[in-house]
């Protein structure tokens, strides 16, 4: 092959002559894929990228950004073997690239060697650059040199350091284990268990850093307060689901069918679940104390979804209503997690209930059951209260619904908890957590008939659970129905003929159908005044009695369910139809003295018109049947044949409007005959004819009459009535005259009787003794001597609300319209009635009674039974603040002691009046003010007084109760919160202090409260359990750390932890998350230099050694050579090679900026064989609070001895050390080391009596 193939190109065979070559094959993916620019862009760009992360990771140490390792950080180059895989890995992936044919990138296997080595020249470049001790044998090259000597000599005898033993060795690893938490309830929510739920919870416990071995927890009672001790078994610990089980979305009953669930809501316990945390899904805190308690189904499921990799969560298990607190909690080495504090779990009973109660005996209460029932009947306008009993934490609240047909009403029923009881400060649970059961009375009026459903469809109780009770015990079903009232359909009197039946209507008025059957009482009085008792059946709207006898029927009562009253006409009177009569006289016809006839006078009693049926017969012929009508009570039939002879006239029967045919009982007439006067009724036919009298109208009527004739002349006429008559004569004179007639003594005014008087003229008499019959219109005169009445339906009394309007029915008798006086306390007042039926309107409180009663015509009477009707007003509510002991009275108001900040207590207020009571009040706080509405359903009401800091003010003004929309109400009550103290490090201690000094830092603490304060402090010296406490009084918010009576003795870290802060106000102190209560104080040994080599002799070649004892950096004064120099050192070796004979002389030490200054006195060292310091390997684990590690250092030299170890730790990809000590004054061939942090511990220097080792600067990588 030739040197000049391409990698995945065919052989080329020789062309022959004058052929062209074929075209290069086409690359391996397609180009109407990608083209052949985009598949070399495509590979380069990979090949970039891979190129890119080596270079990153080679130079990112250098730049010490401490940035956290990457994916690419494991394939750093770091050794010859790393070096030989990059470089085979890139020349593989440029032969792959090679042989998909791209153009411009499938290089011949001479480029591919070429590419190969300038990879591996790369590579071993990256190598060199990440280590450049691989190359110089770790010469201190690029790092600082040796205080006073050059970085020249430093390389030299590093260089030497490789021909001689080892000096220093060992290297000694503490390791902090983690800090291992358990946090019970992590999201600080509350659980209900359902009672006799066979289902129980499962509280979440989230562990940090450890796996837990045994559990030990209090569970409380909620009612008695008595705690017990549970314990469990880490492994025997439920575990979280890998599949959380789903959330339900509603807080309802779960056995209530589907068909009875409202359209559901979502749950906002989702949004912890959804927020991770305690913030929602847009950002927003959701606050928790608003949200509803964790149902068993739900328990595994709400927990914290975003856990850290070293967390983990199990579940206790509880199954009743308790507080759980967390006791301790080990692992298997017995080692205790830190139990976070003020963290609980409060499980209480689910609200339950919403039955009403069928009977309540004393002590004893029976609920209803959950068959269905019948309706219960009740009235239109009735009131009631019925009763329900609810369970749960209070203040319960309960929603109920009023359906009639199409109409839905509902509402809740808020504020229902007990009477207040006496807070104990001492008690170790609340006692409001406890859930009760509560008899709560719910007002029902009727006031539409109908089927009417009252159920009850929520309780809810104070933690926002919601219970949706369902079934026939929760609700009541009322058929109400209207009252109805009777009266007669009689207007007039009821006409009765003999030997027939009459019917009275009686009429129910009710508001829609009869749904009941009634029974009507009424009396019967005769004629005779006897009386009977009788009743009716009323089974729809209109029923009819049947009379067969004369008398007064009057409605005595009406008897059934809901029975309405006896409305007017109460009364029907029968009267009697008489049966018709006739009076007969005969006068004989006579023309000029001769008979030509006869004329008979008729006189008709009964109801005109009268058919009067009569036979002529001529003697010795056939007789012949005739008929008259008369339209009056009096009429004549002129006899006069039309031949000669005998004519015997009989009158067989009469006939009037209501009778037919009636036998007549008279003589036949025989002929006989006689020119007449004649005599007429004058005026309006109408008026003239039809009379009325009242009972305050007389007794006499008065008739115009004009008479022409002879005089003297006389008026003959007949009165009738009832079943009698009576014929009058009288003189008049001739023209247009008045005549009085009088009435009968039966219907006189003193009798009160009623009637009709008929009065018919007959006849008229004149001069010369000549009659004429008259055959006028009779005049009729209607009777009526009832005296009209008043009265009330029913004399009562009747307790009103003030303002409301009473309708006192009104019972009149007599002719409209009536003017009726009744007089109010002591004021007579009149009014116009027009309705027999109606009512008076009355609003004002008092006695009202009925004085006298006139219709259209006479005055009447009062019935004095039933002539009074009282008003009384309800009383209105009234609202008493309970005093305890912790409220006084103050002018109007109350004041209360005062409370601290999340302190939760309430106050009571007594109500009197009808429930639910809602109470208005004014609630000001710094300078803002709102209005709120304080509901309960009972007599006492639970005002929660606010518990935000500051002065609050409650100025009740209005309450309501079930009878008085406003009342006013002048009540106020102020109580202060105080803010509990807090406390925190605003700033940490960053300036170091000098050993034996006092404790005077830089620290600032920030304290939150009332002045002044009492600032309790513990100090906890290095590496030691002692602790010494302090009370220090600060007079403002701030202070800066600042002990003088603590002197700092010991070299290390001092932990100053704040443990408590007071204030004037008592309220106990509050931990808030951001507060930092501790703060670490560094403690330096004074600043000092010691000689590693005592001896003014040096070592061959060695240079001039020092220790320096404190923190770094340090100031270091030396005379060298007859001159004066200063330098800094921020190692804790400080060394000047011996280049020349001379005295080198130190004279002072001092730490940064010149603190803890130290004279020194003549330092002079030699060199000699140098020592070596071994310290024992191994490895510790420790706990926060465990006693420290102690490991020991052995040394080979002459003592004494001095030596200097580090302590480093791993940060990022790097190894930083974080602390360095010098320990000088070693007489023993070991030392022991105590220490509590974390790292790994390595001797960087050793010095004896003589030498040190090493003689020169390490290099930044050993440093």
């Amino acid at each position: 092959m030739s040197s000049n193939g391409r990698l995945g190109a065919p052989v080329q065979r020789p062309s022959q002559a004058g052929t062209a070559a074929p075209p290069p094959p086409p690359p391996v993916i397609p180009t109407t894929w990608l083209t052949s620019s985009e598949q070399r862009l495509f590979f380069s760009a990979i090949f970039g990228l891979v190129e890119i992360s080596k270079l990153w990771d080679t130079f990112s140490p250098y730049l010490r950004l401490d940035l956290d390792p990457t994916w690419s950080s494991g394939l750093r180059i770091q050794g010859p073997t790393s070096v030989i895989c990059w470089t085979i890995a890139e020349v593989l992936a440029l032969w792959l690239v090679g042989t998909l044919r791209i153009p411009m990138l499938s290089p011949s296997y001479k480029q591919l060697g070429q590419l190969a080595i300038l990879s591996a020249l790369a590579n071993l470049a990256c190598w060199l650059i990440i280590e450049p001790s691989a190359a110089l044998f770790s010469i201190n090259v690029v790092g600082p040199a040796a205080l006073g000597g050059e970085w020249y000599w430093n390389w030299l005898y590093s260089l030497k350091r490789y021909s001689e033993p080892s000096h220093l060795a060992g290297v000694h690893k503490i390791r902090l284990l983690p800090y291992s938490t358990a946090t019970l309830n992590p999201l600080s929510l509350t659980y209900c268990i359902p009672p006799d739920s066979p289902q129980p919870l499962h509280i979440p416990i989230v562990f940090n850093n450890s796996i837990p071995d045994e559990v030990s927890y209090f569970v409380r009672s909620l009612e008695t307060g008595q705690a017990t001790v549970e314990k469990v078994a880490g492994s025997k610990m439920l575990k979280s689901p890998s599949r959380p089980p789903k959330l339900r979305i509603t807080d309802g009953d779960e056995d209530a069918e589907e068909g009875d669930l409202e359209e559901p809501e979502t749950d906002p316990l989702s949004a912890v679940v959804l927020a991770s945390g305690a913030t929602g899904a847009v950002g927003t805190e959701v606050d928790v104390s608003k949200l509803p308690s964790v149902k068993p189904p739900d328990s595994m499921a709400l927990v914290p979804r975003n856990l850290a990799s070293s967390q983990s969560i199990l579940f206790i298990t509880v199954d009743k209503p308790s507080l759980i607190t967390l006791k301790s909690v080990t692992d298997k080495r017995g080692d205790r997690f830190h139990v976070t504090p003020h963290r609980e779990a409060i499980i209480i009973e689910c609200p339950t209930g919403g039955r009403f109660i069928e009977e309540e005996k004393q002590d004893k209460i029976v609920l209803k059951g959950d068959k269905p029932k019948p309706a219960e009947l009740r009235c239109v306008g009735e009131e009631e209260v019925t009763k329900f009993q609810a369970r749960g934490v209070g203040p319960l609240r309960v929603g109920w619904k009023k359906k009639s047909g199409n109409k839905v009403d509902s509402g809740f029923i808020e504020g229902i908890e007990e009477d207040l009881e006496p807070v104990d400060d001492l008690a170790l649970v609340r006692r409001d957590r406890v859930s009760k059961s509560h008899t709560v009375p719910l007002r029902v009026t009727h006031d539409q008939p109908g089927l009417h459903t009252l159920s009850l469809t929520s309780v809810s109780d104070a933690l926002h659970n919601t219970y949706n009770p369902a079934g026939h015990s929760t609700e009541r079903v009322f058929n109400v129905i209207p009252r109805p009232s009777v009266r007669f359909e009689c207007p007039s009197t009821v006409q009765l003929l003999h030997g027939q039946k009459a019917k009275i209507p009686v009429e129910s008025v009710v508001n829609g159908p009869m749904e009941q059957d009634y029974e009507v009482s009424y009396t019967f009085e005769t004629s005779s005044g006897v009386k009977t008792n009788k009743k009716l059946k009323l089974s729809k709207k209109r029923e009819e009695i049947t009379v067969t006898e004369a008398g007064t029927y009057t409605l005595v009562d009406l008897e059934g369910p809901c029975a309405g009253g006896i409305m007017e006409p109460s009364s029907c009177v029968i009267e009697m139809v008489p049966m018709p009569t006739m009076d007969m006289s005969v006068t004989t016809l006579h023309e000029c003295a001769m008979d030509v006839g006869a004329t008979a006078a008729l006189d008709f009693t009964g109801t005109p018109p009268f058919r009067l049926d009569y036979t002529e017969q001529r003697k010795g012929g056939r007789a012949r049947t005739l008929s008259e009508t008369f339209n009056t009570h009096h009429g004549s039939v002129v006899l006069r044949p039309e031949h000669e002879g005998e004519y015997t006239y009989t009158f067989a029967s009469l006939s009037d409007k209501r009778y037919r045919g009636v036998n007549l009982d008279k003589p036949p007439i025989k002929q006989t005959v006689h020119p007449l006067a004649y005599a007429d009724l004058t005026g309006r036919i109408g008026e003239t004819r039809r009379h009325t009298l009242y009972a305050c109208s007389g007794d006499q009527v008065d008739v115009d009459v004009e008479a022409r004739g002879i005089t003297p002349l006389k008026l003959a006429y007949l009165k009738s009535w009832s079943t009698r008559s009576e014929n009058v004569t009288i003189n008049i004179p001739t023209g247009r005259s008045k005549i009085s007639i009088s009435v009968p003594s039966e219907l006189s005014a003193a009798s009160g009787a009623n009637g009709k008087l008929t009065v018919a003229l007959l006849s008229i008499e004149d001069g010369n003794g000549c009659v004429r019959k008259l055959s006028t219109p009779a005049i009729e005169v209607d009777i009526k001597r009832q005296r009209p009445t008043a009265r009330f339906a029913k004399s009562q009394k009747v307790i009103i609300t003030e303002g409301e309007i009473v309708k006192a029915p009104l019972r009149l008798t007599g002719e409209a319209p009536w003017e009726v006086t009744y007089s109010i306390n002591g004021k007579n007042r009149k009014i116009t009635v027009r309705d027999p039926n109606n009512h008076l309107s009355f609003s004002d409180k008092g006695n009202y009674k009925l004085l006298k009663v006139k219709d259209a015509h006479c005055e009447g009477d009062i019935h004095a039974s039933d002539s009074t009707f009282e008003i009384d007003f309800k009383p209105r509510p009234v609202v008493i603040l309970q005093q305890t002991p912790g409220i006084s009275k103050s002018g109007s108001g109350f004041v209360h002691k005062g409370l601290c900040a999340g302190q939760e207590q309430q106050v009571a207020l007594r109500f009197e009046g009808q429930a639910p009571f809602e109470l208005g009040y004014r609630y000001t706080s710094e300078g803002r003010t709102s209005k709120h509405v304080l509901k309960s359903a009972q007599e006492t009401g639970i005002l929660h007084l606010a518990t935000e800091p500051g002065h609050h003010r409650y100025d009740f003004l209005n309450v309501i109760d079930g009878n008085y929309p406003d009342t006013d109400v002048k009540i106020t009550l102020e109580h202060d919160v105080h803010t509990r103290p807090s406390v925190s490090f605003a700033k940490q201690n960053s300036r170091p202090l000098c050993l034996d000094s006092p404790l005077h830092g830089d620290a600032k603490v920030h304290l939150k409260g009332v002045a002044p304060f009492n600032l309790h402090l513990s100090i906890r010296k290095p590496a030691s359990t002692s602790i010494t406490n302090h009370v220090i009084p600060v007079l403002t918010n701030d202070w800066t750390l600042d002990i003088p009576s603590h002197e700092l003795t010991e070299i290390g870290r001092h932990e100053v932890l704040i443990t408590r802060v007071d204030d004037p106000s008592g309220c106990e102190q509050v931990i808030n998350d951001t507060d930092e209560l501790r703060t670490v104080v560094e403690v330096v040994e004074s600043a000092k230099i010691v000689a590693v080599d005592e001896k003014k002799d040096l070592c061959v070649g060695d240079s001039l050694d020092f220790l320096l004892q404190g923190k770094a950096p340090w100031t270091i004064e030396y005379d060298w050579v007859g001159k004066r120099h200063k330098v800094s050192s921020s190692a804790s070796r400080f060394s000047r090679f011996a280049e020349e004979k001379g005295t080198f002389e130190v004279k002072s030490v001092a730490l940064r900026d010149n603190q803890c200054k130290r004279q020194v006195e003549g330092l002079v060292r030699t060199v000699h064989p140098l020592p070596s310091a071994k310290i024992v390997e191994g490895e510790d684990s420790l706990r926060e609070g465990d006693e420290p590690a102690v490991f020991a250092v052995h040394f080979t030299g002459i003592p004494p001895f001095a030596f200097t170890y580090t302590r480093s730790e791993q940060v990022g990809s790097r190894s930083r050390v974080m602390e360095t000590q010098t320990i000088t004054d070693i007489w023993e061939n070991s030392y022991t080391i105590s220490s509590s942090l974390p790292g790994d511990y390595a001797v960087t220097a050793v010095s004896d009596k003589f030498c040190r080792y090493p003689p020169i600067s390490r290099t930044n990588k050993e440093r």
